[in-house]
């Protein structure tokens, strides 16, 4: 149980980014193939292409949280002492935390705003709840990224800048 859930948490965004680009590139190929070669379009690959490209960037977020690859500048923190840094980067978390949850709640409050209302995309005639949801999930999954973030910081004293792979953030 415990691997199953350990797989899930290391390759959960990489298959949703991964996948997502594949289907923004596979099918802004194919609309441009058919527009130039046959005269006529795909009607729905915009749509779906950008449903894909919604996702893509907000698990990407959540992924750059959990391999320490978010936006931040450290020069300030990396000359300060050890027991400050770490305040610093305490803090810091903590005010991505209280910015994600903001965005997690206001994704359920347009999710269901859309849902209230009924909302659908023109092409492929899907929910746009769909498409905000993904407000939603990535909201939480970067909670959780950064609770789990918080607590290495303030539990474990863990003052890492960079990634585990040695690239900086």
């Amino acid at each position: 149980m415990f691997r199953l859930l350990r797989l899930i948490e290391q390759y959960f965004e990489p298959v949703i980014i991964v996948t997502s680009l594949g289907l923004v590139i596979t099918l802004l190929f194919a609309d441009v193939v058919a527009r130039f070669a046959f005269q006529t379009s795909v009607f729905w690959a915009g749509e779906v292409a950008s449903f894909a490209f919604v996702y893509m960037i907000y698990f990407g977020i959540s992924y750059a949280i959990r391999e320490k690859r978010h936006l931040r500048v450290t020069m300030l923190v990396e000359m300060a002492p050890p027991l400050v840094q770490r305040a610093l980067l305490a803090l810091a978390e903590v005010v991505f935390l209280v910015y994600s949850v903001i965005v997690c709640w206001l994704g359920v409050v347009i999710t269901t705003n859309a849902i209230d209302r009924g909302q659908i995309l023109s092409a492929t005639q899907w929910p746009t709840a769909f498409l905000y949801a993904a407000i939603i999930f990535s909201g939480a999954l970067c909670v959780l990224r950064l609770l789990y973030s918080l607590w290495m910081i303030v539990r474990h004293g863990e003052t890492v800048l960079s990634s585990p792979s040695g690239g900086a953030a």
